[in-house]
């Protein structure tokens, strides 16, 4: 599906949006607009990572946005859509599989009787609007992290805790990793093109995203340490009730076991302060081992 958007005030400049090409329909935009064919096979490519590419007087771009929010997604195809950019300074087209409102959104905003300035600003405004596509992810991620840790610090028990950790960091570091790799896109731009308000606009969604995913990531690793150390002091704890259950219980069971033996010729074995003997020796070294374990405060 091929949609032309032109610039009321500006009829040289034309902005082609193409949504779920064939493989046909890329040969005729090759064609028509001169594009290589190797960057125009790089769009058929689903996880192609982002990239600046400068092919004679045409810039070639790929950026990744963050899709639907998927708690279990864990690769960047699931997490992300795909958006390929050629433009100069006459025309702009992007290529996309999926349908992207906010293609639409910024159509809506600069084209029909906006400020529509130049190819380059549209590029930087989708551009902009890519890297502030994981705010949002990111900010619920950094809230999922508050909760969980709530509930390690309050002793709550959470079906699936290590799952959940696991997918969470994932996400955030694919998130910080394409963020990371937009960055050289914008530096790209930024060599190619002069300072603008709208490349310090990126900047400062670039490092709005940057700096939340850094600190999601920190948060989470954090998390994690705390988690299996809660982890490792509660098997410590029950290690501890089963050690003291097991000390009271040896020096016992061995006395029985001792008097449990089927001989004839035991001492104490007809004496009739043989059993209350046993007994009180029981009794005794119980009562030893619990003293003595508050001497050591060991309870």
């Amino acid at each position: 599906m091929t949609h032309k958007w032109i610039p009321a005030e500006n009829q040289a400049i034309e902005w082609i949006d193409v949504s779920e090409p064939t493989v046909e329909d890329l040969a005729n935009l090759a064609k028509t607009y001169g594009l290589q064919q190797h960057t125009v096979a790089d769009c058929l490519e689903p996880g192609h990572l982002p990239k600046f590419e400068m092919v004679g007087d045409v810039c070639f771009i790929i950026v990744r946005l963050h899709g639907p929010n998927d708690r279990y997604a864990d690769t960047i195809q699931e997490m992300t859509n795909k958006v390929a950019i050629f433009f100069n300074d006459r025309f702009l087209l992007t290529i996309h599989r999926q349908p992207q409102v906010f293609l639409y959104e910024l159509k809506q905003k600069h084209v029909v009787g906006g400020p529509c300035k130049s190819t380059r600003f549209m590029v930087l405004k989708i551009v902009e609007a890519a890297l502030n596509s994981f705010q949002k992810p990111g900010l619920e991620l950094d809230e999922r992290i508050s909760q969980y840790e709530t509930h390690v610090f309050l002793d709550n028990t959470v079906r699936d805790l290590q799952k959940n950790l696991y997918y969470l960091k994932r996400q955030a570091s694919i998130s910080k990793r394409l963020i990371k790799l937009t960055e050289e896109v914008v530096q790209q731009l930024e060599r190619q093109y002069e300072n603008s308000p709208e490349l310090e606009q990126v900047w400062d969604s670039y490092t709005k995203s940057e700096t939340l995913y850094e600190r999601v990531l920190e948060d989470a690793h954090n998390l994690t340490h705390v988690y299996l150390s809660v982890s490792a002091q509660r098997t410590n704890d029950v290690m501890r009730i089963l050690t003291i259950f097991s000390v009271f219980f040896l020096p016992l069971t061995f006395i029985a076991g001792i008097y449990g033996m089927n001989f004839d010729y035991m001492p104490e074995l007809r004496v009739w302060w043989g059993y209350p003997a046993v007994w009180g020796v029981m009794l005794a070294i119980t009562v030893g081992i619990y003293g003595w374990f508050r001497w050591k405060k060991w309870l």
